[in-house]
């Protein structure tokens, strides 16, 4: 079941990536060719890359993020990188043979986008660009969004939902909310709302299904929680409240050594995380303890306190809920249900155990109240909601013991409802409105990023696909590959029983 059902995510994940090509694919890149932080190949393709100022110990060109999600996805680039490198000279010596080496159609009103795609295709790296795309997100964003579903269902059923239930509850949680979305390409925050469950469910360990040793869990959960942190300084956020749940774990049952040891084991899982986070920091600028954001040139908001951080602002909070482009209850309505969570537990009807509930409770508070703090939340206008979701699997799981509590036919409507948002948002992708995404897909059909792109800059690639292709026949395609992953029974399995035979 749980190997089907990640399938099944993975493929459907795949099947919405979309083309954005963000800074931490730059450090994929140099990681992987040049074994280097150093971003100096590619300074002036992206705002957030910039030349260290002479304050900085070292000098070079990086970027203002942690490394941890790009670390990650230069794994599977590395692997295929020599395949990528023969398809790349392929392209480019077929390019300047048929003397179309500077055209550069890129069909899209947005401006930026296409002074950014001339540049690539100028320096030869587009199609270079658009593999490593596809392969983080393939062989890395979406398997790790896959897992995440897993480790959501495993919860599930272990802290008592029927297998029904649960998978069709995983599967709301991957399609039903913003997951889907954010999973089109490599993105850092829902790297740590996956990596962050992941450690809740070790930690947790309902129904004792997990055959793991407490203490491995702990550490791996303590590695898990710390690698978050590695993705991002907001990381230490969930870090820090799952430290204290396994603490709080380990009292049940422990005296005060054994509480002191579940922390040191915690500790001991996360600290090479941190290391890594350090030798980063030391590497890039020279100085281990000054985040990267340090470092960074004057942008917009980073004049407001330290660095754009400040301190909570109701105006902010109000937009991380409700802005029409990025608000969590606008892009994922569904979540709102978690509000009732606490009535639904004092009824003693919910499978969610008062703690747990907290856990989850607080992690989403957190995050509201540190990302309300800094300044620069307002530009997800342009990337959609981004730096909440580390809360969207917390929130997901009061939301869903709220959702079995409600009657069969209200429960249907908030499905499609937040099916519909869901799947817009990850079809269209509009900048100006979640609303805009639903609208569109109602009056121009099923449509997918990627295939949108493709028909854009087709001139350079595939002529036949001009204007906006029919994504029906992928999707019909997609649809028969789920059917086969459900329908047949372990085909590999029945293979490898018969040659033995």
């Amino acid at each position: 079941m749980r190997t089907r059902l990640f399938l099944t995510c993975w493929v459907l994940f795949c099947l919405h990536f979309a083309t954005d090509f963000v800074r931490e694919h730059y450090l994929v890149v140099s990681m992987a060719e040049d074994a280097t932080f150093d971003l100096g190949k590619y300074l002036g393709l992206h705002d957030d890359i910039f030349r260290n100022p002479d304050r900085a110990p070292h000098p070079g060109v990086h970027h203002g993020a942690n490394p941890g999600i790009s670390m990650l996805a230069a794994i599977p680039y590395a692997a295929v990188r020599p395949l990528v490198d023969r398809v790349v000279a392929r392209s480019l010596a077929a390019r300047s043979a048929s003397g179309h080496d500077t055209l550069a159609v890129y069909n899209d009103p947005r401006e930026a986008r296409v002074r950014f795609y001339k540049q690539a295709y100028a320096l030869g790296l587009d199609v270079r660009f658009g593999l490593v795309g596809i392969i983080t997100m393939v062989l890395c964003m979406a398997p790790l969004s896959a897992l995440g579903v897993v480790a959501v269902h495993r919860l599930l059923e272990g802290a008592g939902v029927g297998e029904r239930h649960a998978l069709a509850l995983s599967l709301l949680y991957a399609f039903g909310t913003p997951v889907l979305f954010r999973t089109a390409y490599l993105n850092q925050n829902l790297a740590i709302g996956i990596v962050a469950i992941m450690a809740f469910l070790l930690l947790w360990n309902p129904g004792g299904r997990l055959q793991m040793s407490e203490d491995r869990r702990t550490v791996l959960a303590g590695a898990l929680a710390g690698f978050g942190f590695l993705c991002d300084y907001s990381g230490a956020l969930s870090l820090g409240i799952l430290g204290l749940y396994a603490l709080a774990k380990a009292r049940d049952s422990k005296d005060w050594r054994g509480v002191i040891r579940a922390g040191a084991l915690y500790t001991a899982g996360a600290v090479p995380m941190i290391l890594i986070l350090w030798w980063y920091q030391w590497s890039a600028f020279g100085s281990f303890i000054l985040p990267p954001q340090h470092w960074m040139p004057p942008v917009i908001y980073s004049d407001q306190g330290y660095q754009g951080v400040t301190g909570p602002n109701l105006a902010l909070l109000l937009d991380l809920l409700f802005h029409p482009s990025f608000g969590l209850v606008v892009s994922a309505p569904l979540l709102v249900l978690a509000l009732g969570a606490p009535w639904v537990l004092r009824s003693g009807k919910s499978f969610l155990p008062g703690r747990e509930l907290l856990v989850c409770l607080a992690v989403a508070v957190a995050y509201l109240l540190f990302f309300s703090a800094i300044a620069y939340t307002r530009l997800q206008w342009s990337t959609g909601i981004r730096y909440l979701m580390p809360v969207v699997p917390f929130l997901f799981l009061p939301a869903a013991a709220v959702l079995l509590r409600l009657p069969r036919a209200a429960a249907y409507g908030v499905v499609v409802l937040a099916v519909t948002v869901s799947w817009s948002m990850a079809m269209v992708r509009n900048q100006y409105g979640v609303h805009q995404n639903v609208i569109r897909v109602f009056v121009e059909g099923f449509q997918l990023p990627w295939l949108n792109t493709l028909g854009k800059m087709s001139a350079q690639y595939a002529p036949w696909l001009s204007g906006r292709p029919s994504a029906l026949p992928v999707m019909v395609f997609t649809a028969a590959i789920i059917y086969g992953i459900w329908k047949f029974d372990r085909p590999w399995r029945a293979s490898a029983d018969t040659s033995s035979r």
